[in-house]
């Protein structure tokens, strides 16, 4: 049997925390070290004390030695090797204790097993013992240290055993001295962090093998990589660990992979490295993001480094690097772990770890003397007292509406103010980034935001844009019970009262109108509303709120106010109030420090969402007016009178006799005396502020004609108002009228509840019937006939009868041969005097002239609807210009008579040739003007041979540019203008994004035993 002599190598550095217990452990090994040897660097605290305290041989170093190059001037301080010996070096941390039978182990598991060279034992963590940190190490590709264990995973004895590994930590790693000094020792390029790893994979190409031993067990603190102890290496001139670590993994990957892997690797490296530190930043961590960047740069700077690196490991290799491959995780395991720990980490902050266990523990000692009650079956409840349960009982009742509301709107749906779905989320991100949009005669109108964030919900839909609509409109009954419930859920105990006015708040009167008339932003609002109440907390003490928790406020108005423009209207009025409120509660003095604090977070909540709208929000400063057109497609109110009974009409809206309480609840409740009559006066506000705009007409943006103002978002924070002050102020009513006699707080509550079922029952019987004939639907009303949609870049003036208040007129747009698409309404533009004059001429029968201005802006077709007024047909088939091209049920179809398109070439004489284009590039014919028939925009710009051409105006406000020369000419709509207030937008949205996540922290600012 060979004999073995172990020499221990212990390196400390500022250690007196740990020292203690390492130290006795040592002492107390069955299978004490032969030699043991202190290599000391520098330790500015009791370390050296407590070591000459214990006896042991200490040397000295400087503070600045690396952990590699104390190790190899312990081994110069050891005794030569005897021969017919088999020399051991046991490596040990000074913040590593092992249990007393770690070394014995060790060396039972490699007494028989001469191609070992390396062995380490099991290490758990030192706070928390059942804390499994690894039983052995490897790499990923990713530079990821790897141990196969899941986070925070608890030492069952689920991975004992003795296995062979890629490498052993090493603290507390026993290593042949042979192999070691064969193989130089540690890499002294790796001063602190991954030289286990770097050794461990230089030794299998070597032909030696590595083992872990988990009957051997250390506690190790990991103090240098938690950030417990600084880090005074020479060559971390920041002393920062991560950073170290991070190029460390980076260079061990890179001097020991094949060379075909190395592009790979060098572009996984940087790619994770890039994601992560855009993770810490999102983190608020900018020192951690740094590290990932400059760990990278570091090495890219110091090729020499890497070069030097491989040619020595070239030299000392027997085998192929691919030997570690088994080793290495696949990409696939490091993604399924990477997902796991993520979803493990969203688990912890739902779930916090250190919630206290209120679970009952019963011992034998609890059991009854009476054994005969332990053979009584226990009670099971049955789906019956599920379905009983208030809220699964509103979910349940609702089920059954919304399947027969919704019945002709499974798939593709449009119709009243929803437009057609595009094809796809990459559509709708195109027409959000584009600078100009062929709607009408051409619109160079910025997107509007709720675009982006419809795009951006298309992709759970895998771009499936008409899905994610469909889903939303069919969920939203389902989604506005679930967020009015889960925020009136907290204001009474009560689950009958929240129950029921949440279903009340789901069912209201412009709920049903936001459904049937295909009013999204509306929609919008009814779902996140109480979720939003619920983050708005403390309004008036808003100083205690925290930055954090305003962004994220402020998020959230972004959202609402994207798709609810209108709102911006209460939320200026109460801002400017309640810091009007403030400036004279402090007596009229601005600099009041908790006064500043106050105003400059209600700034920030206006602020934020107004930077995020620009620059669509800049013009409702020029036009305030803006503020009061609903998106989507226009569509007519239903005047102030139904607004007063919370019912803002329109298409699809329920009938005037369909009375809702909304109206009487809020009335009842403003006389409370509790706290509900704080809600039921803004709900009154809002009501009646929604009851004065929606007296007032509003024309839509390219609309030739006016229509009421749709006032569902105001009456929409009123109905939620309404009933948060009802579930308040009938919480508890029930035994305060028991304890009473009769009086009219009865008589109101017997009101209310009458009120409340006779509008459950008409709302519900008004869905089953006249519901199925809103606009909203399947299949929606065709505007155009589909053979006007083959002819490309073809302008068709559209008129149609429009019905306001049972009185019909004519309306008229520009179409491209296709329907309205979602955004398009919001973007288009009126039509200039001369075409509106040409129009209208062509309608009242004075239009001589009208079909040489319809050529002059490239308008080809003009379609008057079946349903129209009959005589108009007879007019345009006798104006001159014009030639009918067809007459079928849709409605009937004229071609104007001369030549036009695009593109118009005028030559020196005066001579109009119309120029055919592809892809915005025409071949002008000689010297002249080329006139492009789209609106006049400065972003407009024609190129010859790289020239910018002149740019003018013609007599009818169109573009036009000066030729000089015959070639191609290529027209292109500048859209840097556009780019800047996307850049401006996304820097203002992730900054908005990083400020509102929560902190992360450093590991120095962690617990103990959070790191446990």
């Amino acid at each position: 049997m060979a004999i073995n002599r172990i020499s221990a190598l212990l390196v400390v550095h500022d250690g007196a925390t740990w020292l203690p217990e390492v130290v006795a452990s040592i002492a107390s090994q069955t299978l004490p070290a032969d030699l043991i040897l202190a290599i000391d660097t520098g330790s500015l605290d009791s370390s050296p004390k407590l070591l000459k305290g214990a006896k042991i041989p200490t040397v000295t170093l400087d503070r600045t030695t690396s952990f590699a190059e104390a190790i190899n001037y312990g081994l110069s301080q050891l005794p030569a090797p005897v021969n017919a010996v088999d020399e051991w070096l046991w490596i040990l941390h000074d913040d590593c204790s092992l249990d007393a039978g770690a070394l014995a182990e060790l060396i039972s598991a490699v007494s028989e097993r001469p191609s070992i060279a390396m062995v380490g034992p099991k290490l758990l963590g030192w706070h928390d013992r059942t804390h499994l940190l690894e039983a052995g190490i490897s790499i990923a590709t990713n530079g990821s240290r790897w141990t196969g264990l899941e986070p925070h995973e608890y030492d069952q004895g689920q991975h004992d055993g003795t296995h062979e590994v890629l490498a052993v930590s090493t603290a507390g790693a026993l290593i042949r001295r042979e192999v070691f000094e064969e193989l130089g020792g540690f890499d002294t390029n790796l001063e602190l962090f991954r030289d286990d790893v770097d050794f461990g994979w230089r030794m299998h190409v070597a032909g030696h093998s590595a083992l872990a031993v988990t009957s051997a067990i250390g506690y190790h603190a990991q103090a240098a990589a938690t950030e417990r102890r600084g880090i005074d290496i020479a060559g971390a001139p920041l002393h920062r660990p991560l950073l170290l670590d991070r190029r460390n993994a980076a260079y061990v990957l890179l001097a020991n992979s094949s060379w075909w892997k190395l592009p790979l690797l060098a572009i996984q490296l940087l790619s994770g490295a890039l994601i992560r530190s855009v993770a810490f930043l999102f983190a608020k961590l900018p020192g951690y993001a740094s590290d990932e960047i400059l760990a990278i740069a570091s090495l890219l700077i110091h090729p020499g480094e890497l070069l030097v690196a491989r040619k020595k490991r070239r030299s000392q290799r027997l085998v192929s690097s691919g030997i570690v491959a088994r080793f290495i995780p696949s990409r696939w395991d490091q993604l399924r772990t990477g997902t796991s720990r993520f979803f493990e980490r969203i688990r912890e902050r739902i779930f916090p770890e250190d919630i206290n266990d209120e679970s009952i523990m019963i011992s034998n000692l609890d059991i009854a003397e009476d054994d005969e009650e332990i053979l009584q079956p226990l009670a099971r409840k049955s789906w019956r007292s599920l379905f009983l349960k208030p809220f699964v009982f509103s979910f349940t009742l609702m089920s059954v509406l919304v399947f027969v509301w919704m019945r002709y709107r499974f798939g593709t749906i449009s119709g009243g103010a929803l437009a057609i779905s595009q094809e796809g989320a990459s559509e709708l991100w195109k027409f959000y980034v584009e600078s100009w949009h062929p709607v009408g005669m051409g619109s160079g109108i910025e997107a509007p935001a709720w675009t982006f964030l419809l795009a951006l919900l298309s992709t759970a839909t895998f771009g499936n844009v008409s899905l994610a609509v469909g889903l939303l409109f069919f969920a939203a009954p389902f989604l506005a019970l679930w967020s009015a419930h889960s925020y009136l859920k907290g204001l009474t105990s009560n689950s009958v009262l929240s129950a029921a006015m949440a279903f009340l708040y789901a069912l209201s009167p412009v709920s049903i109108s936001a459904i049937n008339g295909g009013r999204l932003g509306v929609l919008v609002l009814i779902i996140a509303l109480p979720l939003m109440l619920r983050l708005w907390g403390s309004w008036d003490r808003i100083e205690e709120r925290a930055l954090r928790s305003i962004f994220t406020v402020a998020l959230f108005l972004w959202v609402l106010l994207a798709f609810n423009p209108s709102l911006f209207i209460p939320l200026t009025i109460f801002t400017l109030i309640y810091i009007s409120k403030d400036f004279l509660y402090f007596a009229k003095n601005p600099r009041d420090p908790l006064f500043i604090a106050r105003a400059l977070r209600r700034l920030l909540l206006l602020a934020i969402p107004f930077l995020l709208l620009v620059p669509n929000s800049l013009k409702f400063l020029i036009n305030p007016s803006q503020l009061l057109i609903e998106i989507g497609v226009p569509q007519d109110g239903g005047g102030a009178n139904l607004a007063l009974l919370a019912n803002p009409g329109g298409l699809g809206s329920l009938p005037w006799w369909a009375i809702s309480p909304i109206s009487l609840l809020l009335l009842v409740t403003y006389f409370s005396i509790s706290q509900a009559r704080k809600y039921s006066a803004l709900g009154i506000t809002f009501l009646l502020l929604g009851a004065l705009c929606a007296a007032i007409r509003v024309t839509g943006n390219g609309s030739s004609s006016t229509q009421l103002f749709f006032s569902g978002a105001l009456i929409a924070v009123a109905s939620l108002f309404a009933v948060v002050a009802a579930t308040i102020a009938f919480d508890g009513v029930k035994e305060r009228l028991e304890n009473t006699r009769l009086s009219y707080q009865h008589f109101i509550v017997a009101l209310v509840l009458l009120f409340s079922l006779t509008y459950s029952v008409t709302s519900s019987l008004w869905i089953f019937t006249a519901s199925a004939n809103s606009p909203l639907a399947h299949k929606s009303e065709v505007v155009l006939p589909a053979y006007l949609a083959v002819e490309e870049e073809a302008k068709i003036l559209v008129i149609r009868p429009l019905t306001n208040n049972g009185h019909t007129s004519l309306a008229y747009s520009i179409s491209r041969g296709e329907g309205i698409k979602l955004g398009e309404a919001d973007v288009a533009t009126s039509l200039s005097e001369s075409l509106t004059a040409a129009v209208e001429g062509l309608i009242d029968n004075t239009g001589v002239t009208s079909s040489k201005v319809f050529v002059a802006h490239g308008i080809k077709y003009v379609f008057v609807k079946k349903t129209a007024n009959k005589e108009l047909i007879q007019v345009i088939d006798g104006l001159g210009g014009f030639s009918r091209a067809s007459s079928t049920d849709e409605g009937t179809v004229w071609k104007v008579n001369e030549p036009t398109g695009r593109f118009f070439f005028t030559d020196f004489s005066g001579k109009v040739t119309v120029l055919d284009s592809v892809q915005g590039t025409v071949k002008a014919p000689g010297f002249g003007t080329i006139t492009l028939t789209e609106n006049f925009s400065t972003s407009w710009q024609a190129l010859s041979e790289g020239v910018r051409l002149e740019r003018s105006t013609n007599n009818y406000g169109l573009p036009q540019f000066k030729v000089l020369q015959a070639g191609e000419i290529n027209f292109l709509h500048d859209g840097t203008g556009r780019r800047a207030w996307i850049s401006l937008f996304l820097i203002v949205l992730v900054t908005s994004i990083i400020m509102a996540l929560p902190s992360g922290r450093r590991r120095r600012e962690m617990l103990d035993r959070e790191l446990a």
